[in-house]
Formats: structure tokens, sequence, C-alpha cells
């Protein structure tokens, strides 16, 4: 069974999605949708990016579902058969319109307001990437930062990364404590906020209101959230996307999740490599590749 995973943000560049929408007529077409939508030109941004507009996160969101939409798209017209979708933290977004749970049009609307209210309305922080410690030593180094500041887990990547998140003071404090005490690697990431954590709670809150009343269908596959790790469910949705926007990343887990659910080959829809990569981390015996126009072909 195909596992098809979307991209999360940080994984833009210039030049994304456009091999694709040179080849493939349906592409095009989801570049258009995206533009009508929002009312920008989505291409231009999308491979041109002359004004550096996809370092901003009102951008980036809708520029990532929009090339991994037009991606799934080509993939489904010539073939190819999913049989699950998840995606890395707004990577989630995108797998609701490859459902058709959320209309594409809503979706990329969605998401450049969300990446707005995470603008608007983040706490000062940041992230840092931190390899080779094992979660109990991750909670430990939270926790002894509690007199500096908040910070905490925010993505489970890989068994041997996890990203923290939270308040500058704190993350300093971390990263020291990484390289100097656990003999560890720590790497900041280049983002607007404390994404992941209860710092987010007001733009959480925002986008739950955003959310309500936009119109829910039923998936036509199943979606492994990242919240819990598990199937998602629509009974509340716009709840589940305030949650999502504070809660961890379980990406490791979700993986697995989708492995015991008879995914054999994982399928990354977006940038680079980076889901690819975090598979082969957590179980190398899945067939896993990045889709390019040469591989689906």
């Amino acid at each position: 069974m195909d596992v098809i995973m979307f991209s999360g943000q940080g994984a833009q560049k210039a030049g994304m999605g456009k091999a694709f929408y040179d080849e493939f007529a349906v592409a095009r077409q989801t570049f258009e949708e995206a533009s009508d939508a929002l009312g920008m030109d989505v291409a231009k941004l999308c491979f041109e990016d002359a004004d550096k507009q996809l370092a901003l996160t009102q951008f980036a969101q809708p520029a990532l579902v929009t090339a991994g939409i037009a991606m799934y798209r080509a993939y489904e017209q010539e073939g190819g058969r999913p049989g699950l979708l998840m995606g890395l933290s707004l990577g989630e977004y995108t797998a609701l319109a490859a459902a058709d749970v959320l209309s594409f049009a809503d979706t990329v609307k969605l998401v450049h307001k969300r990446g707005l209210l995470m603008a608007e309305f983040a706490k000062p922080g940041g992230m840092v990437a931190v390899m080779n410690l094992c979660d109990e030593s991750i909670e430990e180094l939270c926790k002894s930062a509690k007199d500096v500041g908040f910070v905490a887990a925010a993505n489970f990547n890989t068994p041997e990364q996890v990203v923290i998140s939270g308040e500058k003071a704190a993350l300093d404090f971390c990263v020291d404590k990484v390289k100097n005490v656990y003999k560890g690697k720590a790497l900041p990431l280049k983002v607007a906020g404390p994404f992941h954590t209860p710092l987010m709670d007001v733009a959480a809150a925002k986008l739950k209101d955003e959310a309500a009343g936009i119109a829910i269908s039923s998936a036509n596959l199943p979606i492994i959230s990242n919240v819990t790790a598990d199937v998602l469910t629509y009974e509340d949705l716009a709840e589940h996307m305030s949650k999502h926007m504070i809660s961890p990343v379980c990406w490791d887990t979700s993986v697995m999740k989708a492995i015991d659910m008879k995914g054999k080959r994982f399928i990354e829809m977006g940038v680079g490599e980076t889901l690819v990569n975090f598979v082969k981390k957590i179980d190398d015996s899945v067939e896993t590749f990045a889709l390019t126009v040469e591989s689906l072909k």
C-alpha cells in the first residue's frame, strides 16, 4: 500500500512544483485554482520568489499545499493508487485536501490565514533540532530550563531527532546544555516562533474560529494525524486544528502506525527528501522515495 507524505513548513524553496507544472495540465490547473482562491500568482510565488515571500509563514503555507496537491493529482492521474495519507505539521492540511475532507480552495485560504495568525500572535521564541538524545533526556532537558523560560518537545521526528520549541532564553540554555553536558548536537531552525507549543494558544484559538465555518466532507482515504498518531476523525475538525497548532508533532509514531496499517511504500510529495530520510531512520525495511516527474513516469 502506498503511503503519501506531504511536506511541512521549512521545506519550501523557489522552484518547487515547477517540473510538474511544466509536464502536467492537472498541475497547472492546481496552481491556477490556488491563484484564483488567494488573489495572487501562486506559480510566480513558488517558481521565482523574487520578493523572498516564501520565507514568510503566510505565503509558505499555501505555496507548500499547492505544490503538494499538484504532485498528488499528477500521481493519481498517472495511475497511482494511494492507500493512506499523512503530512508533517502543515502537511496534514495538504492531506485533508487530498482526501477531499476540505476543498482545495478552502484549504489554501485557510492555511494562508493560519500563517497570518501564526506570524501575528506567536509569542517570541523559536525551535531547535536536537540530535542523539533519547526522549527521556529531552524531557529532562526541558524541565531543567524552567527557571530560565518555557521550552518543550515539539516534533518527535525520529528516534534520534527531536525538535524543542520555546522562548529564546530557554532555548539558548538548552543548546548550551546539549553541547556541553549531553555531548549531543543542536541546530536552531529558521522559523518565526515557538510552534507546536502552548505559546501558540492565542493563534490556535483564532484559527479555531476561522475553521469553524468551513465545509467538511467525508474522507475518501484515511489520514494519520500528527497529534494522535492514529486515524483522524472529523467530528470537530476546527477543535483538532486548534489542538494541532499547540501540540507536539508525533511523526515517528505516526509512521509506525502507517506501517502497522500495512503501509509498504512511503512516497514524499513536496520538496526534497526530508520525510523519506525520517522514515528510513524509523524503519529502513520499507520502500521510500520522493516523487519526481521522472519517478512518476
